[in-house]
């Protein structure tokens, strides 16, 4: 059973995390608060749906820093960056790194709020992404070496005379090649196959 989304806040400053668990709470959504960036680490659910809004600046390292240290382990939270202190270059570096949202304190109620939906939303979108390039490959290492020619050779645009003779096969043998093709691809026509396999290279950075 899916874990309900979180919020986690991370932010030295009381009031701020408790203004945002009070919106939250309307929103129905749960959220964990921490003052420190090594407190949050230590609690942090890298698998569980959800989002963080991230202080700039922390008593034990910067936003920027917990950012970077977040991406060495490989986590794909959706972050909102919140700052006292309007610096440009960090808010650039920040959207560079794959930041959602930055706000600046003061921030309104309802800018907070859309923030975190925002977040959550992309968060729920960036999980059904990753479930569907996960079966992608799964189905494709279903396939035999040779069925994976015949794929690549279909999405290509090539018609079965022609990868019999670009595979030295007969257009038979080519025929039950594409049926298993399609059948493990699970996929119900040439264009379905075509846009899973456009997908899964897109995201592997393979060449058409």
């Amino acid at each position: 059973m899916q874990q309900e989304p979180l919020v986690y806040v991370v932010d030295d400053e009381p009031p701020v995390v408790e203004l945002i668990r009070t919106l939250c709470h309307d929103l129905q959504v749960p959220v964990a608060g921490f003052s420190a960036a090594r407190e949050f680490l230590a609690a942090l659910e890298p698998a569980r749906p959800g989002c963080l809004v991230l202080d700039l600046r922390l008593p034990d390292m910067s936003g920027i820093e917990l950012l970077e240290k977040l991406r060495q382990l490989g986590s794909t939270q959706t972050i909102v960056f919140i700052s006292g202190n309007a610096e440009i270059e960090h808010a650039v570096r920040a959207m560079k790194m794959g930041v959602h949202d930055f706000l600046e304190k003061p921030f309104s109620n309802q800018a907070i709020v859309d923030a975190i939906l925002s977040a959550l939303a992309r968060d729920r979108r960036n999980r059904e992404t990753r479930g569907e390039l996960a079966d992608i490959a799964r189905r494709i290492a279903r396939l035999t070496r040779r069925e994976r020619q015949v794929m690549d050779l279909v999405v290509r645009g090539l018609v079965n005379k022609e990868i019999a003779a670009e595979l030295a096969l007969s257009t038979k043998t080519v025929e039950v090649y594409r049926a298993n093709v399609m059948a493990k691809m699970e996929a119900r026509s040439l264009a379905e196959l075509v846009r899973a396999v456009m997908q899964y290279r897109g995201e592997h950075g393979e060449g058409a």
